[in-house]
C-alpha cells in the first residue's frame, strides 16, 4: 500500500463545450430539435407516399411535391444523422444555427408552394384524392418547418454572438475533486 498515491484528482471536460468524440448521442432524439427532425422525416414520407398514390405521379405538380418531400427528407435525415453521431462537434467551424435557420425557412416556403400546387391540382385532375391528402400534409409540413424555423430564429436572437450551435444534451459534468486516502504515505 505504500506505492498507492496519497491523493487522486479527477478532471472533467469544461461544462460549456461539447465532447469531441464520435458516439451515438441518443439523448439528442429527446430534445425539441431531435423530435422536430423526426417529425420532418415522417411528414416528408407521408407527402411522398400521397403523391405517388395519385392518378398522375409523374406530372409536373407531382414532381415538385416529390422534390420537396425527398429534399426535406434527405436534408433532415442527414442533419439528424450528423447530430446523433455527434459529428457536428468536429465541424464546429460550420455555423449550424444559421445553416438550419436558412434551411427551415427555405423549406417552409417550399412546403407552402407545394401545398398550393397540390390543392390546385385537386381541382384539375379527376379522382385526385391523393393530391388532396398531399395538400393537407404539405400544409402540416409547412407548419412544422415554420415552427422549427421560429425556434432557430429565437435561438439565433438569443445567441447572436455565438457562431456555432450544438445543442447540449448531456448533464453538467462534476467539478474536479481531490480525495486523500487516510493513513497513506504522501510520496506524490
Amino acid at each position: 500500500m505504500e506505492d498507492f498515491p496519497a491523493s487522486h484528482t479527477t478532471a472533467a471536460a469544461p461544462v460549456g463545450e461539447p465532447e469531441k468524440k464520435i458516439y451515438v448521442n441518443s439523448a439528442y432524439l429527446k430534445t425539441k430539435y431531435g423530435k422536430l427532425k423526426i417529425a420532418h422525416l415522417v411528414i416528408c414520407i407521408i407527402v411522398f407516399i400521397c403523391t405517388m398514390l395519385s392518378n398522375s405521379p409523374r406530372s409536373n405538380p407531382a414532381n415538385w411535391l416529390s422534390f420537396v418531400a425527398m429534399g426535406g427528407f434527405w436534408a433532415s435525415g442527414g442533419l439528424l444523422f450528423l447530430f446523433v453521431i455527434n459529428l457536428v462537434s468536429f465541424l464546429a467551424i460550420i455555423p449550424w444555427l444559421k445553416l438550419e435557420l436558412v434551411y427551415t425557412i427555405l423549406w417552409t416556403f417550399f412546403w407552402f408552394v407545394s401545398g398550393c400546387v397540390a390543392s390546385s391540382n385537386t381541382i384539375n385532375v379527376a379522382g385526385a384524392d391523393a393530391f388532396a391528402a398531399a395538400a393537407f400534409f404539405a400544409f402540416v409540413a409547412m407548419c412544422i418547418y415554420g415552427f422549427n424555423a421560429f425556434l432557430f430564429f429565437k435561438e439565433w436572437r438569443e445567441n447572436a454572438n455565438n457562431s456555432s450551435f450544438i445543442p447540449q444534451t448531456t448533464t453538467a459534468a462534476p467539478k474536479a475533486s481531490s480525495t486523500t486516502v487516510p493513513g497513506s504515505n504522501e510520496k506524490y
